[in-house]
This record gives structure tokens, sequence and C-alpha cells, in this order.
């Protein structure tokens, strides 16, 4: 058996006992996921998990989410360690000792769902610039399809840019074309005479970043960007093949 169906076997039988074992479980959290839990996950998590993001589940339903409950609390108890993907570090650096308190005390205390008169609206995936249309928006040439029996795998795609004098680049954006699949894009520039800078590296669904390069990149005329693109399926597309077509946006600095 491939180890991404051993891994993906493990998982289900995982969840299926923490749901079972929930029946036995009595009632002891305080907190429920309608008043209290809901917008800690909305508010820290909800950018990635929710239908149609990176996440390989939605956090922004209850029927979603209680059966992650254990998976949750030992990703969130294990997430400063070193082989953590820097994108679950990240959102764990987000979330406070309060909320992190409140998390864990949910997910070891029963998973109460509270008052259904309560219940959240349904959160709506939208796929859009964070902070509004880049100045320059360069997409990749053609698209890029992942293989029905290709689970991971890092690209790198030369992408011209198209200026017609030099400008100074402040800060990168990333819109994914397939969100379920673009786990993190370095950006590197290269110049006409070859010289290559790394601007740096977008995570799903964060605002656009400062440069990694003081002073501010300078882009000229004939200059090429580089995206070294990380992409990785979640269980939902195992065995499927599936096609990304990302744009990378530049905000200038001038």
């Amino acid at each position: 058996m491939k180890r991404s169906a051993v891994g993906l076997a493990l998982l289900l039988v995982g969840t299926l006992s923490n749901q079972f074992g929930e029946a036995h479980k009595g009632i002891t959290s305080k907190f429920t996921y309608n008043v209290e839990v809901y917008p800690i996950f909305a508010n820290r998590c909800g950018r990635c998990h929710v239908d149609g993001g990176v996440g390989p589940m939605s956090l922004l339903k209850y029927e979603d989410a209680y059966p992650w409950a254990e998976s949750l609390r030992t990703e969130l108890l294990a997430a400063s360690g070193e082989e953590t993907p820097d994108f679950i570090r990240a959102a764990h650096r987000q979330i406070s000792a309060r909320e992190l308190d409140i998390i864990l005390d949910w997910a070891t205390g029963g998973t109460p769902e509270g008052d259904k008169a309560q219940t959240p609206a349904p959160a709506v995936y939208s796929n859009e610039w964070s902070r509004g249309n880049p100045d320059l928006m360069i997409p990749m040439l053609q698209s890029f399809e992942l293989t029905a029996d290709t689970f991971e795998r890092t690209e790198e795609f030369v992408l011209p840019v198209e200026v017609a004098q030099p400008r100074s680049v402040g800060q990168i954006d990333v819109l994914p074309g397939n969100p379920s699949i673009v786990r993190s894009v370095t950006i590197s520039m290269r110049s006409m005479a070859g010289e290559v800078r790394t601007l740096g590296t977008w995570f799903p669904r964060q605002t656009p970043i400062p440069l990694a390069v003081r002073p501010a990149a300078r882009l000229e005329p004939g200059s090429e960007l580089i995206a070294r693109i990380h992409y990785k399926k979640t269980w939902k597309f195992e065995g499927k093949a599936i096609s990304d077509r990302s744009t990378v946006g530049l905000y200038y600095a001038d």
C-alpha cells in the first residue's frame, strides 16, 4: 500500500475512533463551538480551513470540525516542533494563550456544540487579493497539472516581467489558481544581467509580505520572476489529476 494510502487509512481509523469515543465521553467543557470556539477558528484558521481552501477539512462548520478535535489538540501542542510545516507554526503563533486554552478545553471536554440557535452562518470561501489588486499581476504562462499519481511536488516557473520603466517593489502577494493544492510560493527576481535575488516566501491566505531584501528590489525591463511553488494534495484529491495556474502580484514601493 502506498504511504499516502496508509496515512489515509490511519487518519480514518483515528477519526472514527475519536467519534465513537466521544459518544461515551461526558461534556466537561464550559466552552461551546457556537459561542467561543467558532470565532477563534474563523479568525485564526478560517483562511485555510474552509471549504475550497488549502486545509484538508473545514473548521467553520461544527459537523466538520468536531471529529478532528483530538488531531487539533495534538497539532497545536506540537506546533513548535522543527518538523511542523511553516504555515502551521505561523498560524499557531497567531493564537493567543487564552484562545489556545479554550480550544484545548473544548477538544478534551466533549466538544459541545452549544445552542443551535446560535449556529454561525455558513462561511463562504473567497479567492481574492488580500489588499486589493496589485500594481502588476503576472500569471503563470500556462497551467501546471499535478498528475493523478503525484501527491506532492515542488516546481519552478519563470514569469517574464513586462514593464516600460524601472520600478521599486515594496510587497509581493500570490493569488493561487487552485487554492486546494498551493502550499507555498518562494519568489525570486532575475535581472537581465543574470543576478538572482530572493524576494520572499508566501503562504496560503496571508497578507502581502514585505520583501526579504533591502534596499527595495528594483524591477527593470527584461527582468524575470522565478516562482518556486510547493504543491501538495489533501486526501480529498488523492488519485485525481488537478491543475493550477497561479498569479504573482507586485505592489510598487514608489
